[in-house]
């Protein structure tokens, strides 16, 4: 699983030790990365909110045909329900699941190789050798100092200053002077992102980290909820359902749990994603609004069957010409 993430990670690691190099500062990159992935994903997002406009146009046809079965045995009338509903969807060219589990897959790739890239900044981002690493490495496990699995890069940089007496200064020297220009840099308000939340009240620990998983539960919560209010009135029966309130509230609880587990640079990571998504979200809702969508459904469908008609009647023209 290592080995997949770290495969994952190189293209993310290239274009974060790129914007390094253009901004100088981790975090600043750290963003630019995290919107230009939003962006290229925009596209997959608007086709879901042009999804779910069609499918509240088409709700009133499905209410129809769950009451014209209202009164059967429910096996018999979901049956029913369920083939003519499909068959509507059939005609109006409409997909219960657009775009398929692609975007899915898509987001979790995009989220293994930043993970990927976050976990291992001196290798992706400041291109540091693996031989270097393992000598870093070999340095702290003779010190005694805790080396997790997965995060030994953050842990390298955490006890750097305690590794440096141990390196030779005419081998080493410029690059102690890039990773500690480095770690000074990886923070935000003065808070470090090697650091775990978790570790906040162990001596020494900044009890500011604490405040990195409650941004990440409250930014999620923002989005959780927006989301929600939009299901509700782009499909009120699925809205109904216990677990969509569930979802709402959990989502933003995982996220508050994993930032306070993870380092404090993944947590960073997704209080910025979760903001981006919140604005992209309620941008989208503005511009894709169901009522506004509906209508340029309904434009098109009658521009298109007058289009139909026409040719209809014109092939009939010309057929009594020819006759």
């Amino acid at each position: 699983m290592q080995g997949l993430y770290s495969a994952i990670a190189v293209p993310f690691g290239i274009a974060l030790y790129f914007l390094y190099g253009l901004t100088g500062e981790y975090l600043i990159s750290l963003f630019i990365l995290t919107f230009v992935v939003r962006l290229c994903m925009l596209p997959s997002s608007m086709k879901q909110q042009k999804n779910a406009a069609k499918q509240l146009r088409l709700q009133a046809k499905v209410n129809k045909i769950r009451a014209k079965y209202a009164s059967l045995p429910q096996r018999e009338a979901q049956a029913k329900i369920q083939q003519e509903t499909q068959e509507l969807y059939q005609r109006e060219g409409f997909s219960a699941a657009a775009g398929g589990c692609m975007p899915l897959v898509v987001q979790m790739i995009v989220m293994m190789g930043l993970y990927g890239a976050i976990y291992s900044p001196l290798s992706q981002v400041l291109r540091i050798g693996e031989e270097h690493i393992a000598h870093f490495t070999e340095i702290c496990n003779n010190l005694g100092l805790a080396m997790t699995n997965g995060r030994v890069e953050l842990a390298i940089m955490g006890n750097f200053d305690k590794i440096i007496p141990e390196l030779d200064p005419t081998v080493y020297g410029d690059m102690i002077e890039r990773i500690t220009t480095f770690i000074e840099k990886f923070t935000i308000f003065g808070i470090d992102l090697t650091a775990y939340p978790n570790t906040f009240n162990e001596e020494g620990g900044d009890w500011r980290l604490i405040l990195i998983p409650v941004f990440s539960g409250v930014t999620a919560m923002l989005s959780s909820i927006l989301m929600y209010l939009r299901q509700r009135k782009t499909n009120p029966e699925m809205a109904k359902n216990p677990s969509m309130g569930c979802m709402t509230f959990m989502s933003p609880l995982m996220s508050a749990y994993f930032s306070y587990t993870f380092s404090a640079g993944v947590g960073v990571y997704w209080i910025i994603s979760n903001i981006l998504t919140f604005i992209q979200t309620l941008i989208l809702n503005q511009i894709y609004k169901p009522e506004k969508v509906i209508a340029m459904n309904m434009i098109d469908e009658t521009v298109e069957r007058r289009s139909k008609e026409n040719s209809i009647k014109l092939r009939a023209k010309q057929i009594a010409e020819e006759q």
